[in-house]
């Protein structure tokens, strides 16, 4: 795990300024503490530092250079499978002079070209110079684990893992994206490739660039579409069973392959816990843990930790925050990300990510499991919202059932229908409407416009499984744009105190697995009777009550995590908003949302941002209070990065 650093001139007369670039790249430090090395060649310079946890010595450091000098390699990751990689390479006659994974990719290479990325079990960004093919490549991970961000000007082409270095790198000018702060407000992200700054972009997960001759393409080389049309060939529960605790059991033992110390973040929740258990059983020593919550009542999952760490006799350790704790951190984190916060959760992130760099280096977590297996019931159950008001005439109900129906359906999305599935879907997953954003942001942002690139986005992702489930447009959709954003959260937070974060449940081969279960065994009525008693109830009424959310997974676990644990009410990672605005967090947000400053940037409306300010929901609503945390953070990353 590192930071990686690199220009590719496609022009002679383009100077390379070493020293210039060493800064950039020493602004990484955070990612890479134990070493750093950079590689310069005719038309191009590579840049890395480096975190070691695989083969610790220094003959395995980057840029790493083929024997025959023809191939340089810099990689930010790991290949979990680089040791059965390496067995096939040693039988076609390569020779491996360290035991790090970074040669094997670099052979690897040689031997299959850019198809190597087809072998590769792990999380990954790198870049090969190709001497020999006269041709470089820049590679993402299939799922977005590592980040990976690029500036071309057509004269050279620059790419990182964080944006910090592309500017101290490049002259740019400095230009507000402001597609990305209308995203942001609805979906907590850049979701357009794109970031906050004009002419920065993200590579997207499971694409690579192909650079030769000057000429520039993106290509995708993974995608999961395919595994859908598998459900219908339905193999049963037991089935799916076996394969998902097959393939996640593999998947948790790769990642606990480390020549450092290694532990767990543990909430509680289904998905650590079952991280924690897996781990614990694949080792002969007690796994240490973490579990974060705050000092205010009702805002930390302690116990449930506690269950979990107890029989599994883990090291367990628990870190409480303040709200003072909180406001302190949040400005040195966005330094951190070059980006406003996406959830109020990755301060205590990042807090716990410093408490457990003390004890461990490499940490496993459990996000993706939600995206895969259908764990937000609220929101994964809605299609069924959907389907029986656009089909209520067929619908074996009486008249005053389908008034009832209707009722509940106006009661929560406050109108009695919507066009097609894709309307829908940005009503119930756009964290703030359309409306809201023309209440909160300056009427000289072109917000319409924005819009329909967004809702374009999400529309490209349906049309590919236009034949499929709403359910399933609508999980593929997750996989696609919203653990994405999760993954940059988990890499921000923990590469900030120089952690490196193991995400299991994002294995690729169990994300394909996944999108082959039929949604039945992902979420499941209780029983036929319950389904019944819900038919004329929303998917807020009937998630966790009259269902099972995530439902295949719990079930496969039966036998190691307590009913306790696996069937509790989901609570996410709760942070103490509303009891904070209530108080000094209140004073500031006044002082810098409604500052002469922040008028002078034409990206609020100032004057309903003092309305809502001065609201009594702000400390009863969790959703009111939330948009005026985002507004905050795009602030204070303006402040920072553009004044």
């Amino acid at each position: 795990m590192c930071g990686i650093l690199g220009q590719i001139n496609f022009k002679q007369n383009v100077e390379i300024n070493y020293n210039k670039f060493e800064i950039a790249l020493n602004l990484q430090e955070h990612r890479g503490p134990d070493d750093s090395d950079i590689l310069k060649k005719n038309n191009f310079i590579f840049g890395h530092r480096r975190l070691s946890i695989i083969d610790l010595d220094s003959h395995a450091k980057q840029p790493m250079v083929s024997c025959c000098k023809n191939y340089t390699l810099v990689f930010n990751g790991e290949i979990y499978n680089y040791q059965e990689i390496k067995k096939d390479l040693i039988e076609k006659g390569y020779i491996f002079n360290t035991s790090s994974d970074t040669e094997v990719l670099l052979n690897s290479y040689i031997e299959y070209g850019i198809k190597c990325v087809d072998f590769f079990i792990g999380m990954f960004a790198f870049s090969i110079n190709d001497e020999v093919n006269d041709v470089s490549y820049i590679v993402r991970d299939r799922l977005g684990i590592k980040p990976l961000y690029y500036f071309n000007d057509c004269s050279k082409f620059i790419f990182s893992s964080e944006i910090k270095s592309i500017l101290e790198l490049e002259n740019i000018d400095r230009k507000l994206n402001l597609n990305a702060i209308s995203s942001y407000m609805s979906f907590r992200y850049p979701i357009l490739n794109d970031t906050f700054f004009q002419d920065i972009n993200s590579l997207a997960p499971a694409h690579y660039i192909k650079i030769k001759s000057e000429q520039i393409e993106i290509i995708e080389y993974w995608n999961v579409t395919d595994k859908f049309k598998e459900q219908s060939n339905d193999k049963g529960e037991e089935y799916y069973i076996v394969e998902l605790r097959k393939i996640l059991k593999s998947s948790v033992e790769y990642r606990m392959i480390s020549d450092v110390p290694i532990g767990a973040f543990l909430s509680g929740g289904v998905d650590s816990s079952v991280i924690t258990a897996l781990m614990a059983n694949n080792s002969n020593n007690p796994i240490k843990t973490f579990t974060i919550g705050f000092e205010e009542e009702g805002f930390n999952e302690f116990k449930y930790a506690n269950v979990i760490a107890n029989k599994y006799g883990t090291e367990h350790r628990e870190i409480i925050l303040s709200g003072k704790n909180y406001l302190e951190t949040m400005e040195n984190l966005i330094d951190y990300k070059d980006a406003p916060l996406s959830v109020p959760n990755e301060v205590p992130l990042y807090l716990m990510s410093k408490e457990l760099k003390k004890h461990i280096t490499v940490v496993l977590s459990g996000e993706g499991a939600d995206e895969i297996f259908g764990g937000y019931g609220r929101i994964f159950r809605s299609p069924y919202d959907y389907e029986r008001i656009k089909d209520i005439e067929s619908l074996d109900l009486s008249n005053n059932e389908k008034e009832e129906l209707c009722r509940n359906f106006i009661k929560k999305y406050l109108k009695d229908s919507f066009n097609d599935e894709l309307e829908h879907f940005i009503n119930i997953y756009s964290y703030t409407s359309f409306e809201d954003k023309q209440e909160l942001l300056h009427k000289n942002i072109d917000l319409e416009t924005i819009e329909e690139k967004l809702i374009n986005k999400f529309m490209f992702y349906f049309n590919e499984l236009k034949n499929e489930s709403y359910y399933n447009k609508l999980m593929y959709t997750f996989e696609k744009i919203h653990i994405v954003g999760l993954l940059h959260r988990v890499d921000t937070t923990t590469m900030a105190s120089s952690v490196e974060a193991r995400v299991p449940f994002v294995d690729h081969r169990l994300v394909e697995f996944a999108f082959t279960i039929p949604v039945k065994y992902k979420l499941k009525w209780n029983n036929e009777k319950q389904k019944e008693n819900s038919k004329l109830l929303m998917s807020d009424k009937i998630s966790e009550i009259y269902d099972t959310p995530k439902y295949v997974l719990k079930k496969s676990y039966e036998d190691l995590i307590p009913d306790e644990i696996l069937y509790r009410k989901k609570m996410g990672f709760p942070v103490p908003l509303n009891d904070w605005f209530g108080g000094h967090f209140n004073e500031y947000a006044k002082k810098l949302l409604l500052s002469h400053e922040a008028k002078e940037r034409n990206i609020y409306n100032t004057k309903n941002i003092e309305k809502w300010l001065n609201s009594d929901r702000l400390s009863i609503d969790h959703s009111f209070a939330m948009k005026i945390w985002m507004l905050i953070n795009i602030e204070l990353f303006v402040k920072k990065y553009f004044q």
